[in-house]
C-alpha cells in the first residue's frame, strides 16, 4: 500500500538558534513520504543559511524565502 505524500511547513523568522532542531525533528519521523516547506520570512540572521545547507542535503527539503518580512506588514 502507497504511503500518501503530504507537507510539513514551518514559517521562520530570525530563529537560527532553533530551525536545525525544528528541522532534524520532522527528518527523525518514521513516516518519510513527505516535502519538509521552510517559509523564510526575510530572516536577518543566518537562518536562510542554515536551511539551505539542509535543502542541499536532503532532497524532501524546500526553502521559501521572502525579501520582505511579510509578517510585520497590514492590510
Amino acid at each position: 500500500m502507497e504511503q500518501k505524500r503530504f507537507s510539513v511547513i514551518i514559517p521562520a523568522y530570525n530563529v537560527e538558534n532553533y530551525i536545525g532542531k525544528a528541522i532534524d525533528s520532522v527528518l527523525e519521523q518514521t513516516y518519510k513520504n513527505y516535502e519538509l516547506i521552510i517559509v523564510n520570512d526575510a530572516s536577518t540572521d543566518n537562518t536562510e543559511e542554515i536551511v539551505k545547507k539542509y535543502e542541499e542535503k536532503f532532497k524532501n527539503v524546500k526553502l521559501i524565502s521572502h525579501r520582505e518580512n511579510k509578517a510585520s506588514r497590514r492590510s
